[in-house]
């Protein structure tokens, strides 16, 4: 029977067995003033209620905040299927920043989250994923790629971005260089591979004008040390995920309230160290627009939010397929509430 580590030992013991005989690297990020979540339950650990809006005026900003370390990556009691067609790519010269992402992802795990993750005692180059039951080698030669791997870990989907290598124009620009995204939004992955920033944010009105410098900027300036995070939302109508197919301009059946959900992204954004490049990891929450009757300062804040958006942004998120029946059951709802102060709220708005 395999012997697992115990928590407080796994990341020293990585350290030290790299040096007495190098079988593993050191980890890429130092996790080790991480305050370890022993026994947690993830029965216990609800979604946090993420309510990415702001009452009043339409500003498209980045809404990057600061990211807490231990904060970075979140736990749900099952993970996403893994084993759908078209989900990972990786270009040839995203490889060394792969292995690099999983390093740190089980650098993280095996800290943060030592009764579901661990390594093995008698084979230190597998980790363990009690809440799957399976174990991965995770020091190269691999017996998957590395971002396979990643993904069997962690409850994101995974991206890495990586500077362009031609003139110094193109240096400046990031491009999607590997993905692993099991929750894609009307989008697919063997299309955008490749891809620049401004490419795969062209769709979005008034992102050139508004946000493409400031964002351009923030890829080239982002520390090791300053990892970030933002939130995005939009609508759709009905409990689907992976969402290859750009989400429906019309639909054929009357739309109840019922089936409006809330699809709300949390983004964590960081640098790695060794290869350079910029860890982009999504976490996709579905809420039903009718969890949020009892929130009536939220909903309140949403219903402006989304009358709020200019006619561009409103045709470009679907507000045209939803908004009667989501503005009537929001006033019906709401019943002439107004909160003494709106909720200024805004964890990051596309």
């Amino acid at each position: 029977m395999a012997i697992l580590l115990s928590p407080s030992s796994c990341l020293l013991f990585i350290i030290d067995k790299y040096r007495k005989n190098q079988t593993l690297k050191p980890p890429a990020l130092d996790f080790s003033l991480i305050q370890p979540k022993l026994g947690f339950d993830l029965t216990k650990n609800l979604p946090y209620p993420y309510r990415p809006w702001q009452a009043g005026k339409y500003h498209m900003t980045m809404g990057i905040r600061k990211m807490a370390e231990e904060e970075w990556l979140e736990l749900r009691t099952y993970l996403l299927e893994t084993n759908r067609n078209g989900v990972m790519q990786c270009l040839p010269d995203a490889e060394e920043a792969c292995e690099e992402a999983l390093e740190c992802i089980v650098a993280f795990l095996v800290r943060r989250y030592p009764s579901h993750f661990r390594l093995l005692r008698e084979r230190p180059s597998y980790i363990h994923n009690s809440i799957t039951n399976l174990t991965f080698k995770v020091t190269p030669p691999f017996e998957q790629h590395p971002l396979e791997i990643a993904a069997q870990l962690v409850m994101e989907d995974i991206n890495l971005l990586l500077p362009g290598k031609g003139d110094h124009k193109d240096s400046q620009q990031y491009y999607l260089k590997a993905s692993f995204s099991m929750v894609p939004a009307g989008w697919y992955i063997e299309e955008r591979i490749g891809w620049p920033l401004w490419r795969i944010h062209s769709p979005i009105p008034m992102w050139n004008e508004k946000l493409r410098k400031s964002m351009e900027k923030f890829f080239l300036n982002l520390r090791v040390d300053s990892p970030v995070q933002r939130n995005n939302y939009f609508v759709q109508m009905d409990e689907t995920m992976f969402q290859q197919e750009p989400f429906p301009d019309v639909v054929p059946h009357a739309i109840r309230p019922e089936d409006i959900r809330v699809r709300h992204e949390r983004q964590t954004l960081r640098r790695l160290p060794c290869s350079g490049a910029v860890l982009f990891l999504v976490r996709t929450y579905l809420t039903p627009l009718v969890d949020l009757k009892e929130e009536k300062s939220n909903l309140y804040a949403f219903l402006s939010a989304i009358k709020a958006w200019p006619a561009e942004i409103a045709r470009y998120k679907g507000r045209h397929v939803w908004g009667e029946v989501f503005e009537k059951w929001c006033q019906e709802t709401l019943d002439g509430y107004v909160p003494e102060k709106p909720e200024a709220r805004c964890d990051g708005v596309e």
